[in-house]
């Protein structure tokens, strides 16, 4: 899948996901709209019924208390409770009564106590009487304690109601109480019609052992439901979520102590019934605008990608395919040809004809290409200035030699054009180098490093196999540079030392040489300059390795009786921080004329003035210096006049074919002469065997250093 797939799919997936979390939100959003409205209206009805309950309880006391004295006015009534006389009382009493539940249909009490407090007669039932007071009836037995007409909660042998007492009095004698009940709901009565509020009395558990119904539903530790609406009996059976309950509107007694609580229900089931109804219509049309907008979006995000898609995918000069649209190509490949193919000078081109013109030669290239890309069936690609591409998917059915027909073929067109630049009246011809690669894998990587060889090599194309792989041999300097920077950073650089004799074969000197110990899977390799000095000088580590053998060699030699000699690269001399260090170590050597710097006089040398005045400035500190490898091909003998050195160094190519070489056996003697003359001590390198070590000698060489003597070896720890 391309990016622009990929883009589409997940641009897709977004909308869609972003239209499932919009829609979630809102409904959630109204939902929880919805509910803050539903509480808020609630609580207004809460806060409303406790407002009309404690007005209503107010002006409902004073109605009831003028009720009871006016019955109690009525002729003959306080002589028949004096009396004690039931029969009396209820021929008074009874029409009365019935006038009263008339106008208050929630009068459940009317009871009149003899001053025992022993009931007389109950109105709302006659023959229930002369049964004494229990004495938690603290309204009672404070009304005929104190003999004053008091009001309040209370709870009886059938119910807790409002109650408002008055004493009676008979010949100005206290002689017993009348009490008229109210049910507690009744204050809420209008407001329950209205509102369609559920009611209920909770009460004090305490109190239950009052009445004659000790048991009841328990609301929780301290209250217990005692009687009201089934809705609000079911809610605390099993919670009802369409019901909102408080229980917060307190009955007190006449001591303003809360026996118990009034309990108030709204159902919000309706309510609720219709909101979701019309939530559900509205996230209908919600869903069906988003999608409606989305399919909108998509529509139009699919254009828009288009457009972008031929920007992303397509050259703006050429109109043919670009890099991106083919490595996605080669991404989707297994098995593929490529031709990478660049403009000889094309840059020339550009400088000389401009830009313009250099545009207009890129373009007819480029509709050649296309037409062979055409009849060939390949795909073609612009992926730079100047390189072109031609691949397809390909199982290899044709030889390698038919492959670089077809090159031949696209060379001799492309190569063949004649391109007319306005202005000029000569016509231009260009050519092209070729990469092939017949293989998927990277063959653009692959491409270019066959393209680069065969511009290397002035030839057409180049078909790419591993010979020509550079990416080896990248993987192998970069694994070296890291065993450089771990010798480094671990002390593993270190420097071996190699004996170099006098005629009796007396060792009078060691050339310090570097050596990195390689610790790889518990064995440790002793790596010479041959694997890593050229990584190190290329990748700007040759400075550090340098320092670190100069500063061991010179350190173990401080205090021998042998001279040390140290190697120098002739740049070594123009890089003014090297000539520092070494300076800066040999400062406290006491005999610095133990100290031999080698050096190799090179062709091409830089500034052989600057080179001198190093040689010069090392002599004033006393350091000895030898020319090394002479005799190597390049051998300047004025400069050997010029710099007078204390040693020469006879290279080893001349030496090891000594014996058997008479050319070798000249110039050796010519050098041994020319050192003779000027007072130069001679040594002679790679003296092998016995054989060379002889004939040497005989010829007048000085000193001696090769295997024959002795191998580099590790002074340090000995």
């Amino acid at each position: 899948m391309n990016i622009i797939s990929k883009t589409r799919r997940n641009t897709f997936i977004f909308i869609f996901s972003v239209m499932v979390f919009t829609t979630v939100a809102t409904y959630f959003f109204l939902k929880y709209q919805f509910n803050e409205k539903l509480n808020s209206r609630v609580d207004e009805t809460y806060k409303h019924a406790a407002h009309f309950f404690v007005k209503d309880l107010q002006n409902e006391k004073e109605k009831l208390s003028l009720e009871l004295e006016n019955i109690l006015s009525i002729d003959g009534l306080s002589a028949a409770v004096a009396a004690k006389n039931h029969k009396k009382i209820d021929s008074i009493v009874a029409s009365r009564y019935i006038k009263l539940k008339n106008r208050y249909k929630d009068i459940n009490i009317f009871t009149f106590r003899s001053k025992e407090n022993i009931t007389i007669y109950r109105a709302h039932k006659p023959n229930f009487y002369g049964d004494s007071l229990n004495k938690k009836r603290k309204l009672i037995l404070d009304t005929a304690r104190l003999k004053i007409s008091l009001s309040g909660f209370e709870v009886g042998k059938f119910a807790l109601t409002y109650r408002v007492t008055e004493p009676i009095f008979y010949k100005n004698r206290y002689v017993g109480n009348v009490e008229l009940g109210l049910n507690p709901t009744y204050f809420l009565k209008e407001l329950k019609d209205v509102m369609q509020i559920q009611t209920a009395i909770a009460i004090d558990k305490s109190l239950l052992d009052v009445m004659l119904q000790s048991k009841a539903l328990s609301i929780n530790d301290k209250y217990a439901f005692l009687k009201g609406s089934d809705k609000l009996r079911q809610y605390f059976i099993k919670h009802n979520d369409s019901l909102r309950v408080k229980m917060d509107i307190p009955l007190k007694n006449h001591l303003s102590e809360t026996i118990g609580y009034l309990i108030v229900g709204v159902d919000s089931s309706n309510i609720v019934k219709r909101t979701n109804y019309l939530m559900t219509e509205l996230i209908i049309a919600f869903v069906i605008a988003m999608l409606l907008l989305a399919i909108i979006l998509h529509k139009g995000f699919g254009i828009m990608l288009e457009y972008f898609k031929r920007q992303a995918y397509t050259d703006a000069l050429t109109g043919l395919g670009n890099r991106q649209l083919l490595k996605e190509s080669i991404s989707n490949t297994k098995n593929s040809i490529m031709v990478l193919s660049n403009i000889k000078d094309f840059s020339l081109l550009n400088e000389i004809y401009g830009v313009n013109e250099g545009n207009q030669i890129l373009k007819e290239v480029a509709e050649e290409f296309k037409k062979f890309a055409q009849e060939f069936n390949f795909n073609v690609y612009r992926i730079s200035s100047d390189e072109y591409v031609l691949f397809k998917e390909e199982d290899y059915q044709r030889s390698k030699d038919d492959y670089c027909a077809l090159v031949d073929e696209l060379t001799k067109r492309v190569n063949g054009l004649n391109i007319t630049i306005n202005g000029f009246e000569e016509s231009i011809n260009i050519e092209i180098y070729s990469g092939i690669v017949l293989h998927g894998g990277n063959p653009l990587e692959d491409a270019h490093m066959a393209l680069r060889k065969a511009r290397m090599k002035f030839l057409p194309y180049i078909v790419y196999s591993e010979a020509h792989d550079s990416k080896k041999r990248s993987e192998e300097i970069l694994n070296m540079k890291h065993k450089i920077h771990y010798a480094l950073e671990y002390k593993n650089v270190v420097p071996f030392f190699q004996p170099i004799t006098n005629k009796d074969g007396k060792v009078v000197k060691y050339e310090a040489l570097v050596r990195i110990l390689d610790f790889e899977k518990g064995e440790v390799k002793i790596l010479s300059p041959f694997f890593f000095l050229d990584i190190a000088i290329k990748g700007g580590l040759y400075f550090d390795i340098a320092k670190e053998v100069l500063r061991q060699s010179l350190k173990l030699f401080k205090d021998k009786k042998e001279k040390i000699s140290v190697n120098f690269l002739p740049n070594d001399f123009y890089n003014e921080s090297m000539i520092e260090i070494f300076l800066e170590l040999i400062k406290d050597y006491e005999k610095k004329d133990q100290i031999v710097v080698e050096v190799t006089e090179q062709e091409g040398m830089e500034d052989f003035n600057k080179f001198a005045q190093v040689i010069q400035e090392f002599r004033k500190v006393g350091v000895l210096i030898a020319i090394d490898d002479f005799g190597s091909g390049y051998a300047n003998y004025q400069h050997i006049l010029m710099l007078k050195p204390d040693y020469i160094k006879i290279d080893g190519s001349l030496v090891e074919n000594v014996v058997r070489d008479k050319d070798s056996q000249i110039l050796i003697k010519s050098i041994i002469d020319f050192a003779s003359e000027l007072n130069i001590t001679v040594v002679a390198e790679y003296v092998e065997n016995k054989e060379i070590f002889d004939l040497l000698k005989e010829y007048g060489v000085d000193e001696f250093q090769g295997y024959y003597f002795g191998k580099p070896e590790n002074l340090l720890n000995k």
